[in-house]
């Protein structure tokens, strides 16, 4: 970190090397393995984090790519989030950040922990009066750094095409690795992002409940929004358009700081997209923003430049496959991010000159371009407020 950058409390030179790894082979399930791996001390005490992972077969010897998979609130190690990326030819490694085991929930929603097992999570940042090194978001940063330094150690994996993704408090955690580890070749955060005390909602009350300067701390600590200008590495941010706990304003908000001028960043806007797991690996674009990053893959569209004249709004894009369709959408009130309507706008594609333009209704408050390529894959542009 540079010296311009405030000091943060991860041992990165430590959490480069692969943690000590304990084999669990009774939870194994075919090709999905699973193991203990050493985490940071937790009150004074050594931890382990329990985690599945796969390595596919690699093609004519070459080496695979890989992702970390960071779950979210009420989540816990995926296994069929590690088949799902394993089947793609990916390594894939899952892990749980609460110290608990991936079995059934009891009657009061909790999964069983085990004995090595670090901090659950607090509510929202809510043992901020703890020691820094017992809080919950200090873990489960270390965790995945961790996580992403064991793929590394793999014979079989390209250490230099390994991703991130995390979905919900998963993709919070997953966008501010992305500021820190400069390891990674990419991030995929699904429906969390930064500015978390700006939400008007349960995140932004929860900061308002803290003594000013503990807010102004965790601001610091463990907002996305204090390294998202360290970005280094392409980003794909993925949200519903009425997603419940993260809202647009916010996730545009978090894509525009962590783009840094780097073309292969994305937003991708879904409408209908509900809030939980499944829900959250189900879009393409995941998959082939990844690939794009990894394996050559077709690039999704490329928002090169936006502008607005009047009444009149444009995008400069860049796409090597057609842009099948476009629509402008267009709210009248966002007075409340969550309760927004946003109505369909056709635009006009022009396919010589790479530009999408559409006319502004009166009175609207907010718009931002809806794009499809001809493989159906959408990226959006971030909302712009008026």
């Amino acid at each position: 970190m540079s010296s311009s950058d405030e000091a943060w409390p991860w041992n990165l030179t430590e959490l480069a090397h692969c943690p000590r790894l304990y084999p669990m082979s009774e939870w194994e399930d075919g090709d999905i393995k699973a193991l203990f791996y050493e985490g940071l001390p937790y009150q004074g005490r050594q931890t382990r984090v329990f985690a599945y992972y796969a390595l596919p077969e690699p093609a004519c010897g070459k080496k695979v790519p890989a992702i970390v998979l960071v779950h979210g609130g009420g989540g816990t190690a995926f296994k069929e989030w590690v088949q799902l990326w394993r089947d793609r030819g990916y390594a894939a490694l899952a892990m749980d950040l609460e110290g608990q085991l991936p079995l059934e929930k009891n009657s009061r929603g909790e999964r069983p922990r085990h004995e090595w097992g670090g901090p659950a999570r607090q509510g929202i940042f809510a043992d901020y009066g703890q020691p820094l090194q017992d809080q919950w978001m200090y873990h489960a940063v270390a965790d995945v750094i961790l996580a992403h330094s064991i793929l590394r150690s793999c014979e079989r994996v390209d250490a230099d095409r390994i991703g991130v993704t995390g979905i919900s408090w998963g993709g919070v955690v997953a966008s501010l690795v992305a500021g820190v580890d400069r390891r990674l070749a990419f991030a995929i955060p699904v429906y969390g992002c930064g500015y978390l005390y700006e939400a008007d909602n349960q995140y932004g009350h929860s900061f308002e409940s803290m003594p000013p300067e503990a807010s102004a701390k965790v601001k610091r600590l463990w907002d996305p929004s204090s390294f998202l200008h360290r970005v280094s590495i392409p980003m794909l941010w993925v949200n519903g358009s009425d997603d419940p706990h993260f809202p647009l304003h916010l996730t545009g908000r978090s894509y525009r700081t962590a783009h840094n001028g780097i073309d292969e960043s994305a937003l991708s806007i879904h409408f209908g997209l509900s809030h939980s797991h499944r829900a959250g690996w189900e879009p393409e674009e995941i998959y082939s923003f990844a690939d794009q990053m990894t394996r050559g893959g077709k690039p999704l569209v490329q928002i090169v430049r936006q502008e607005m004249e009047g009444n009149q709004v444009k995008v400069q894009f860049r796409s090597d496959i057609a842009v099948s369709q476009a629509e402008l959408r267009v709210s009248r009130n966002v007075s409340d991010w969550f309760k927004a309507e946003w109505e369909a706008i056709e635009a006009r594609i022009e396919q010589d000159s790479c530009e999408i333009s559409a006319e502004l209704p009166e009175r609207a408050a907010a718009y931002f371009f809806q794009i499809k390529d001809g493989w159906g894959r959408l990226v959006s542009t971030p909302p712009v407020t008026l």
